[in-house]
């Protein structure tokens, strides 16, 4: 490795960006210069703090995967960049939210604020007994791991990464058992309603 002429702090973002993949350092001061008002911008987004952690660490572990196809040049290049996967990141975070607050509707469970008196608990809690016959017998014709993957995701809100630990697969089979689950239940209910 050739030795740096500058120190870390001297080199612009776009400089780190581009000699992080043989210089993993510069990559950790990009982040340290980066990191606290990224996380604060995504705190004040979400007003969640949990959340705006995930999505932090999402950011970054997105730039480092990307950052051999970074092509900025000018000064706020960089920092525009990793405010661009941020965005993008809450953008899905949101549109998610919003697929799976379609879902509880759609199988009819109905959701109360569970407070325990935090300011930032955004938890919910999901009353099972409130689910309709119908829909619970359309649950039944899911496989176990879709159950157990509709059950996690849909009223535990975990996430895909936590979903795939509890179930050992990955966080892509895990996606797809929840796809599917709700897929089966829709089309299922779907057909019910026609007849």
């Amino acid at each position: 490795m050739e030795p740096l002429s500058r120190p870390w702090a001297d080199l612009s973002d776009c400089e780190l960006i581009r000699i992080a993949r043989r210089r993993p350092a510069a990559f950790e001061a990009l982040f340290e210069r980066h990191a606290a008002p990224l996380r604060g911008w995504l705190l004040a987004q979400t007003r969640n703090p949990a959340v705006s952690h995930d999505l932090l660490a999402e950011t970054f572990a997105q730039a480092w995967k990307s950052a051999p196809r970074f092509r900025g040049t000018d000064a706020r290049s960089g920092v525009s960049w990793l405010y661009g996967i941020a965005r993008h990141l809450l953008h899905q975070h949101y549109r998610k939210g919003r697929v799976e607050t379609s879902a509880r509707k759609r199988l009819q469970m109905t959701t109360t604020p569970h407070d325990d008196g935090g300011i930032d608990d955004a938890s919910w809690h999901v009353d099972a007994e409130s689910l309709s016959a119908e829909v619970r017998e359309f649950f039944a014709l899911l496989t176990d791991d879709q159950r157990a993957a509709i059950g996690y995701r849909v009223v535990d809100e975990l996430s895909y990464e936590e979903i795939s630990l509890r179930l050992g697969c990955t966080p892509e089979t895990a996606r797809t058992r929840v796809f599917r689950g709700l897929q089966t239940m829709r089309s299922a209910i779907a057909k019910g309603g026609n007849q």
